[in-house]
């Protein structure tokens, strides 16, 4: 996967990140999740800052982008390790939001060692895991490692500009997600 060049580029994948992503961290698919996450004081501003980057009406600038990622490192540093069972989900969804906000603001070299793209294959990797496990068919193996892919071919579209381009990459990266937290809530109830 290449990642987009420039910044305004890097801003709205990660705001497609987001509208995917989001919904499974705010989905209440986990009770040991919003045990730890319910009280924590800065929530209200993740959840607004969550559901602006999702908007595609919103303006969304790179200062947003910083004080996201500072919030989402503060409520992962919640948790002392990374969650077993349900909470898994939504922790590893907002760290993938927060590593893709780390790409756009350049805490993140593009030549890490696990590039972004394998953390979404490994997280949809362990969706369709679940799936499975829960004896719950989709129609197809690998269903959300087989959108992931479908979804990554949109992304070289995005040219920083709100054109169409961006609104359907935004759209479909919103069904994805809220796919992931239709498919969840069936395979952890």
């Amino acid at each position: 996967m290449t990642l987009p060049h420039s910044q305004a580029a890097r801003v709205q994948l990660v705001r497609c990140v987001v509208a995917k992503f989001a919904p499974v961290i705010g989905a209440g698919l986990s009770s040991e999740w919003d045990d730890v996450v319910l009280d924590h004081p800065g929530l209200p501003e993740i959840t607004e800052g969550l559901a602006g980057m999702a908007d595609p009406g919103v303006a969304v600038s790179l200062d947003d982008v910083e004080e996201l990622t500072d919030s989402l490192e503060e409520l992962l540093d919640l948790f002392e390790d990374e969650p077993m069972g349900s909470a898994y989900y939504p922790f590893k969804a907002a760290e993938l939001v927060e590593l893709y906000c780390r790409m756009a603001t350049g805490d993140l070299p593009d030549d890490a060692p696990v590039p972004l793209a394998e953390w979404v294959d490994r997280f949809a990797g362990h969706v369709d895991w679940q799936l499975d496990k829960s004896g719950i068919d989709l129609g197809r193996p690998k269903y959300f490692a087989e959108l992931e892919l479908e979804l990554r071919s949109g992304q070289a579209g995005l040219t920083g500009h709100e054109d169409s381009n961006f609104r359907e990459f935004m759209e479909s990266s919103r069904d994805i997600g809220s796919r992931y937290v239709s498919a969840l809530r069936s395979a952890l109830s």
